[in-house]
This record gives structure tokens, C-alpha cells and sequence, in this order.
């Protein structure tokens, strides 16, 4: 179906210039002397690509199912440009009964926020039988993915992996190219959402783990992954978690990764021998070859079940690694190292992901608490974010309003008007047993800190709502899976999920608890400290553990609605920041881009009831 994870699949360039005498365009701009959210190069040259979105029965680990293609292929096609460069991408939609969108993961969109991809917020869906063309340019390079925007199209295999190719603060050989890690689901994404919402939060488990979208299922002999090393040259591999829901843990037997870049932020390098991904990050790894010309290992993507619950059989994912002289009709024989399987939900800590280029956030503007809770509205549960669930109208998309200078929202849209403050900062704290990916469309945050919060009465000091409760971390493992993985997992010593937190937390005392700080209704877990405060993490996506919170900060300098949310398929908790809506009211941009799709759906959807189970995204 896909070429990715195949002996066929090409290495990639450095960049795209038409051959070797021509320099990449972004010239003297590095990772440490320019700032890309400020400067960038102008190549003149636009990349253009044409996608036709079909409903197709596929069968990527030998089990027949429906599944959303990009062009018949799963993963989806590889979008390629230069940083600088263009981006024009006509999208076909062949389903005869959805409409859809596609968001483009991690691009700013600065001056073209109507170009996002989701739908209710910045165009109407693409309807069926129609098309659309998304112009943008992207704003920082590295490695980045695309997904439909349209309720949880992506669960059944719409996505595929997006490279923008721009400078590198340290030197490799070999550019293997996107590895895309997922869980996978052999029922179609419209009856996971319905049993979510109907079966009072049983979460559904997923039947298999995919490495650029193959595996095996219970022993059926699927083909697997496979990919290329070289001896004694050094390679890189662009990890892109694409999951619905799962965290990954992925890892190569017998080797060390560093690590150069997550998300679209270039960081000082750090080694080690697992990378944890949760839903919709990245990481850009290198790894030496140092093994002998006939060698073969396995690539590891392991899903912990108390992170991600999953069938049994479902958690391990693996592809085999082939350097040039090895016998690739024998499988790899190595073991897992002793991490490959631990059960530590969260990512690295942000002591060691420091940016390679230096930003320090300003005091913020406006600092708000915002609680993630699970609650029951009669017939259905959901998710709340600082007290406000969400839901788009599709045929009523917010920028447009906002673009007509209508700046006040239904309740049930969580927009929130930010006007021209020049700075954001949110503590969200996870009342829940299930861990929350935080995503920002339009921005990289500032992740400044995190840490427990166990406590009820510091983060509802008013009293606790009915049907809330803030899990301790141990308490939330504990209910959240805890079922035993693969075979293999067995066979070595693995960590409990509330061993590895208390690891972590070794050496934090437990002084007399202070009231806390509140604001609005809720009240703070964060003592006010900073990781690193000159220079904190940035990304698009933080995972926020149970019985946890998360400090993260913008700069508002991106005029646009931009939703924030989880990033699992079917909790999309969250809600809009208005972003100084005065410098685009009157933008004739977005009416021609609305245009198009809204005319196009207005038209399919008075003649077809639309099935929103959900709140659209």
C-alpha cells in the first residue's frame, strides 16, 4: 500500500535543489543564528501535490477493514519541500456520505490561518464529490505529519508524514526518512466514537501496533517493516507518532539514539535508548552504524497498556533492520534492551530537551487554570476543559465570523477572545485516570513545568463538581490498563507504571502543603518554578500524565483562531483562543478561501443529514 518501511523506499536528500551545484535556499540561516518563527527564505518555488481521499477496504497486517486512503496508499503519500518553499495541495473527497479536511500538524500558518484544515473552525468540511486547494507556506522545517480535522477520520488511516528540509546543527549520512509508529483499529472510526460516547467511557482497545504501517496480526505472517542501515555511516530517522490514542515507546536492540529535534524544535542532543511519542509528536533521531556489514536488529515500538489498554497481543510492533550485507530472508535474532519495555507514560524530562536556539518567555498577560475532567451530560460522557465542553458548527466556521468582525460565540464553541494580550500561560491540570497529548494549532509553547497534582481541594478549592475526581498518579496506573503486554515483555524486568513515576519524583520533599494559588474558580498544583527558565522546551504537543499538571506559554504574535485540545481521537478536550482578531477583520483572504467550501457544503448538507456524533474535530 505504501512504499514507507519497504527495501524500495528512497533515502532522502538534504534538500531539494535541482542537483548538487545549486546550495539548499536557506543559505548562512542556521539553528543557533536565526530565529525561524521571525525569519525564513522566499525560494519562489511552490510544491505541488494532488490527493484523492477514498473509502477502500485494506488489509495493512493482513486483516480486512475500512480504511480513509490518501491515493490508495496507507501511510499517505510523503509531502517533501524546502523550508522557504510553497506548499499547494488539491484535495479530492471521493467519500459519498462524509465530508472532510485536512490539518496540516505543527504549521503555524502564520498569515494564512484559513489554510489550518479544520473544519467548523477555519473552512466549512470539504464535501463529497468536491475539491480544495490548501496554499501555504511552511513556517519552520523538520519532520511533521498531516491528518483529517474531521471527527476522528484519522483512527482509520488517513494520515501520512510531511518533511520540510532545512538546516541541521549536526552532521549525518543517510536519511531514512519518516517512520510512522500507530496504534490501529480493525473497526471503522465512526463506531469507535459512537461506542465511546455510548458505553459510559469504556475505552475501546486496540486490535494491533503498525511500524509505517505494517505488522503482522496473531502470527498471520503479515509483512513487516523493514529498513536499510549501512555500516559505519550515520542515519537519521524521522519517528512520527501518528496514533489514535497510544503512547509509544520505540527503540533499536543494541543501539542508543540521539536525539537532535522534537516536533519542529531543534535541541541540543541528547542520547538515549528509548524515544516515548506521544499522539502527534515526533522525534528526529541519529544512530551510528556501528554494527558489522552482515548484521540485522529489530526496530521496537511498544505500546505500555497502562498508558494505552490494547488487546492482548496488540502492544508490540517491530521491523527489521538490515545493514547492506545481511540475509534479509533470516529474521533479526536480538533481544530488547532493558528499557524497551518500561511503563513510564510521560515524555523525557524537560531538564533535557533544551531548544538549540535560545528564547525566554516573557511575564505572561494572562495566566489561567484550566482542569481536564470526564463528565456525564444524560445520555453521554464528556470531556470538559476548565469547566466548558466544545462543539463546532460546520456550516459556521469561527474565523469567518470573526473575519465579519462578529467576535461573540455560542457557549458550546469555547472560544475564548484573547484580543492583543501579548502573552499566554496555562496550567492545565489532569483530574482523570487517562493521560491528555496537549496540542496547540498555530503555535510552539513554552513547556515550563510539570508535576503531580493529587489533590481535590487545591485544584477545586470552591468544592468538588459532581462526577470529578483528581487521581494520584499511582492510583490513576493502577485503573488505567495494568494488563500484561507481548510475550517478550515477560522475559525481562519491567517497571511498574508507579515504580517508574516514584523514580522520577525521588528527591522532590513534601513540605507543609501552602494554600494554593487560585484563579477564577480553580486553584494551582505549580509552586511557580521553571525548567530551565532561559530557555525552555517548545513544541506542538506535551503529554500531560494523570493525577499531573503542565505549565506551557505562547507568544500571541499569530493573529487566527486556534484550537487547543488533546490530541487523542476521541477526547479532543479543549477549546479556541481568539488571537487579536483586529488584524484580520475585514481580511478578504478568508472570505475567498471560505467561499468555496462553505458554498460546497451548504449545498451537500441541505440535501443530507450530517451525523456529528461528536464535537467535529
Amino acid at each position: 500500500m505504501s512504499r514507507l518501511g519497504t527495501p524500495h523506499a528512497r533515502h532522502l536528500d538534504r534538500c531539494l535543489a535541482p542537483d548538487a551545484s545549486f546550495k539548499c535556499p536557506w543559505g548562512d540561516m542556521n539553528t543557533t543564528n536565526t530565529d525561524a518563527y521571525k525569519t525564513r527564505p522566499d525560494t519562489g518555488t511552490t510544491r505541488t501535490y494532488d490527493f484523492t481521499i477514498t473509502k477502500e477496504t485494506a488489509a495493512p497486517d493482513g486483516v480486512e477493514a475500512e480504511l480513509l486512503l490518501v491515493n490508495s496508499q496507507f501511510p499517505g503519500p510523503l509531502i517533501e519541500c524546502d523550508w522557504g518553499d510553497w506548499v499547494e495541495i488539491t484535495v479530492r473527497n471521493n467519500l459519498s456520505d462524509d465530508g472532510t479536511a485536512i490539518h496540516w500538524h505543527g504549521m503555524l500558518q502564520q498569515n494564512t490561518p484559513w489554510m489550518d484544515g479544520v473544519p467548523g473552525v477555519a473552512q466549512c468540511p470539504i464535501a463529497p464529490g468536491c475539491s480544495y486547494t490548501y496554499r501555504f507556506k511552511p513556517d519552520l522545517y523538520g519532520t511533521g505529519w498531516y491528518h483529517s480535522h474531521y471527527e476522528a477520520q484519522a483512527v482509520s488511516g488517513f494520515s501520512g508524514p510531511m518533511v520540510i528540509h532545512g538546516p541541521t546543527h549536526v552532521d549525518y549520512d543517510i536519511d531514512l526518512g519518516p517512520i510512522t509508529v500507530s496504534d490501529y483499529f480493525h473497526r471503522y472510526y465512526h463506531s469507535i466514537t459512537q461506542g465511546f460516547l455510548d458505553n459510559k467511557v469504556e475505552v475501546t482497545l486496540s486490535d494491533n501496533n503498525l511500524i509505517s504501517g505494517k505488522n503482522s496480526y496473531d502470527d498471520n505472517g503479515a509483512p513487516l517493516a523493514s529498513f536499510n542501515f549501512t555500516s559505519g555511516k550515520t542515519h537519521r530517522l524521522r519517528l512520527i507518532n501518528t496514533s489514535a490514542f497510544a503512547v509509544q515507546k520505540i527503540s533499536i536492540d543494541g543501539y542508543d539514539m540521539v536525539v537532535i529535534a522534537n516536533d519542529f524544535v531543534p535541541i541540543t542532543p541528547y542520547t538515549t535508548d528509548v524515544v516515548t511519542l506521544a499522539p502527534g509528536q515526533r522525534s528526529d533521531v541519529l544512530v551510528h552504524g556501528t554494527g558489522e556489514s552482515t548484521d540485522s536488529m529489530w526496530l521496537r515500538a511498544y505500546k505500555p497498556p497502562n498508558c494505552s489498554p490494547g488487546k492482548q497481543g496488540s502492544y508490540l510492533a517491530t521491523a527489521a533492520i538490515f545493514y547492506e550485507d545481511a540475509n534479509r530472508s533470516q529474521t533479526p535474532s536480538t533481544r530488547p534492551g532493558s528499557n524497551a519495555y518500561n511503563h513510564y507514560c510521560g515524555n523525557d524530562p524537560l531538564s533535557q530537551t533544551v531548544p538549540a536556539y535560545q528564547l525566554t518567555p516573557d511575564d505572561p498577560s494572562v495566566t489561567e487554570i484550566l482542569p481536564i475532567e470526564l463528565r456525564p451530560n444524560g445520555s453521554s460522557n464528556l470531556w470538559f476543559m476548565g469547566n466548558r465542553t466544545f462543539r463546532v458548527d460546520y456550516n459556521d466556521p469561527q474565523l469567518l465570523n470573526a473575519r465579519n468582525g462578529d467576535f461573540e460565540f455560542p457557549h458550546i464553541q469555547n472560544v475564548h477572545n484573547y484580543g492583543s494580550n501579548s502573552s499566554l500561560r496555562f496550567i492545565i491540570e489532569n483530574t482523570g485516570f487517562q493521560p491528555h497529548p496537549v496540542h496547540l494549532h498555530g503555535h510552539n509553547f513554552f513547556v515550563l513545568q510539570e508535576g503531580p497534582c493529587e489533590d481535590n481541594e487545591t485544584v477545586f478549592p470552591h468544592g468538588q463538581p459532581e462526577f470529578s475526581h483528581v487521581f494520584s498518579p499511582g492510583e490513576a496506573s493502577d485503573h488505567f490498563g495494568g494488563r500484561p503486554g507481548s510475550p517478550e515483555q515477560h522475559s525481562i524486568s519491567v517497571p511498574s507504571a508507579r515504580e517508574d513515576l516514584g523514580r522520577r519524583h525521588m528527591g522532590r520533599s513534601k513540605p507543609h502543603k501552602p494554600k494554593p494559588t487560585i484563579i477564577g474558580n480553580f486553584g494551582s498544583c505549580w509552586d511557580g518554578t521553571i525548567v530551565n527558565p532561559r530557555n525552555p522546551q517548545r513544541r506542538d504537543v506535551q503529554m500531560l500524565l494523570p493525577g499531573h499538571y503542565i505549565v506551557i506559554q505562547w507568544e500571541q504574535d499569530n493573529p487566527g483562531i486556534w484550537p487547543l485540545h488533546c490530541h487523542i481521537a476521541w477526547h479532543l478536550s479543549g477549546g479556541m483562543g481568539l488571537e487579536r482578531p483586529d488584524d484580520f477583520y475585514n481580511n478578504m483572504d478568508i472570505s475567498d478561501a471560505m467561499s468555496q467550501t462553505c458554498d460546497d457544503w451548504y449545498a451537500w448538507s441541505s440535501n443530507n443529514v450530517v451525523d456529528q456524533i461528536d464535537g467535529g474535530l
